[in-house]
């Protein structure tokens, strides 16, 4: 029986399990670095196409061409600059965009590069580069000033808006299920180099006012994600807690109570002092 055990589990040492951990960390970094765009970006089948009348072009700086969709807030309201989340893109939340535009809201959604109709690959650069795009057409060419734009960004959409509200002072950041970072959002402690989206760096010195909406029962990313990013925030923040709700199935269940707490969100921006 010694000698099966010797050749099925091999002999002995004390140096065995560092080098098996060394394995199965080396395996997992290959994974991490050559392999995470492709669990990170997911692009459906278009859910739309260029002749649709509110679908609309922007180039970016690199040439890259991302689909746009807008619709101007009733006066006295705020535009959401809409970060989508993934497995999604425009035309798939024709009817979300609509529910909020009945609230009086604007919206200005772009697809990252690689979703919809936008060319080009997407990645961490070049979906920071689409939301750069979005942010300068939306204040220099529908001239809506940043106290009227509310950053939104859901899912792996939170990355490009953490990183626009880290570089922009807006009326408020709305982060719906948001993660961390791309890779803690299943290590939860940094592990891995090349890590992407550092929401949890970022958040840290952004003062804009903070509303964060996340499902008790999400299983793609844990709502422990969306409550640290709370907490390391340091302005005026709000946490709505969907005890029933997963990642995909948030609005299906609490879609109302989402707009209710961004009307209170927004209300009470018009009452704060130091509006940007």
């Amino acid at each position: 029986m010694a000698k099966w055990k010797k050749y099925l589990i091999g002999q002995w040492t004390w140096t065995r399990p560092i080098k098996s951990f060394a394995f199965v960390y080396l395996a997992l970094l290959v994974v991490a670095l050559g392999f995470s765009d492709l669990i990170i970006y997911q692009p459906p089948a278009s859910g739309y196409s260029e002749n649709d009348p509110q679908i609309h072009t922007l180039e970016t700086p690199g040439g890259t061409r991302i689909g746009m969709f807008h619709l101007p807030a009733e006066p006295g309201m705020p535009t959401l600059l809409w970060s989508h989340g993934n497995a999604e893109d425009l035309g798939y939340l024709a009817d979300r965009f609509q529910r909020f535009h009945t609230r009086g809201y604007g919206i200005l959604a772009y697809d990252y590069p690689g979703y919809g109709i936008s060319t080009g690959k997407p990645g961490e650069d070049s979906c920071y580069e689409a939301c750069q795009t979005a942010w300068n057409h939306l204040t220099a060419q529908l001239n809506v000033p940043p106290k009227h734009i509310i950053i939104y960004g859901q899912s792996v959409g939170s990355g490009p808006s953490v990183w626009l509200a880290s570089r922009q002072q807006t009326a408020g950041l709305m982060l719906v299920s948001p993660f961390t970072s791309a890779f803690r959002a299943v290590t939860r402690i940094p592990l891995f180099p090349g890590d992407r989206f550092d929401n949890i760096g970022r958040i840290q010195s952004i003062s804009t006012p903070l509303l964060v909406v996340h499902g008790a029962q999400d299983q793609v990313i844990g709502q422990w994600n969306g409550r640290k990013l709370y907490q390391l925030h340091s302005g005026p923040k709000e946490f709505l807690n969907i005890p029933n709700a997963g990642h995909n199935d948030l609005y299906l269940i609490a879609g109302d109570q989402i707009l209710d707490a961004l009307d209170s969100f927004w209300s009470k921006q018009t009452r704060r002092p130091n509006t940007p």
